[in-house]
């Protein structure tokens, strides 16, 4: 910093020499004044408000939104930039923030601060950002097919999780989740969800049907016919042999185990029509499958309650089932 001075009369001999202000801080001053040749001094003049700043600031990168714990995120990533002066002169401007919205891995992007001194940061960096955006695509090898009809315990088995193919090309496969495989009767949807590391889902459905079997009986001699119930008359006590089928379709059912089993429950005999049964079974209660007549036989044994009457039913695993009434005398 240097002094002058002006003077009308004599003129001026001398002037405080210059003074060199090195040290960094706001508010400083400093002051010289001048000497005529007649001797006379000047009052002092003062140079203040002098800010000094020669430190860089520091600048930093923040990431948003933060990856998933996988490292990934699965929406463009904007990275801001913000700066620290410490006792300096203080931001001026950070440079803009940046946006990466292009999918790939190991991506990074720099920036800087400028303090009110004019100083420039050291560039900072926010690298190791991966962007992911595409769902995994997903499909499946094997288990029932969309839209396919099956009957009743003769649905495919549902795919393995190796059945199960998720692809993805650039976060790879995380994880999936599987619902909706039934065996009952009824309309299923088979639903898998897939993720990557991302968090892109995908999802592949597939639904079906599964038929109940076709109940064929009771047949003779017991009466099924006729829209009023029919009451079939036997002596209590006595075996009567009960013979039905049973059809997946065109494919008849002929293992015992398909059988869910049988149940008398006593009813009212107040209503329907009376039907003598004049044949009855020997033999103790027993289910089998007759490979010569094509059925199933079951021998009931009735209760030893003269009059009382029953309602019989057989019901098969699929949940179908035969019913028929009965009058003991």
């Amino acid at each position: 910093m240097s002094f002058s001075g002006s003077d009308a009369l004599s003129g001026i001999v001398s002037c405080s020499a210059p003074v060199v202000l090195s040290s960094e801080g706001a508010g400083q001053s400093a002051s010289g004044s001048c000497t005529d040749k007649a001797g006379n001094v000047s009052t002092p003049a003062t140079a203040s408000g002098i800010n000094i700043d020669k430190t860089a600031p520091t600048a930093s990168a923040t990431v948003s939104p933060s990856a998933n714990l996988e490292g990934w995120n699965n929406t463009p990533v904007t990275v801001r930039f913000s700066g620290g002066d410490g006792a300096g002169s203080g931001i001026d401007y950070c440079d803009a923030a940046v946006v990466l919205s292009s999918e790939g891995a190991g991506q990074s992007t720099s920036g800087a601060c400028t303090d009110n001194a004019g100083n420039v940061s050291v560039a900072t960096t926010a690298s190791g950002i991966n962007i992911d955006m595409t769902p995994p695509s997903v499909a499946f090898l094997a288990g029932p097919a969309d839209g396919a009809t099956y009957y009743f315990d003769f649905v495919p088995a549902p795919p393995t999780e190796q059945e199960i193919v998720v692809t993805d090309a650039l976060s790879g496969p995380y994880m999936i989740e599987f619902t909706g495989y039934g065996l009952g009767v009824g309309i299923h949807t088979m639903t898998v969800k897939a993720y990557d590391k991302a968090g892109n889902m995908s999802t592949l459905a597939r639904t079906y049907t599964v038929l109940a079997w076709t109940l064929n009986g009771f047949h003779k001699p017991v009466d099924m016919s006729g829209l009023i119930p029919v009451w079939n008359t036997v002596k209590g006590g006595s075996t009567v042999p009960l013979k039905f089928e049973v059809f997946a379709g065109a494919t008849e059912l002929t293992d015992i185990g398909y059988i869910q089993g049988f149940s008398a429950t006593p009813v009212s005999c107040s209503f329907g029509l009376a039907d003598a049964i004049e044949v009855t079974a020997t033999g103790g209660t027993s289910l089998r499958y007759d490979p010569v007549a094509g059925q199933f036989i079951y021998n009931w044994q009735t209760p030893k309650s003269p009059g009382t009457c029953y309602k019989i039913t057989m019901t098969t695993k699929d949940g179908s089932s035969l019913s028929a009434l009965f009058k003991l005398k």
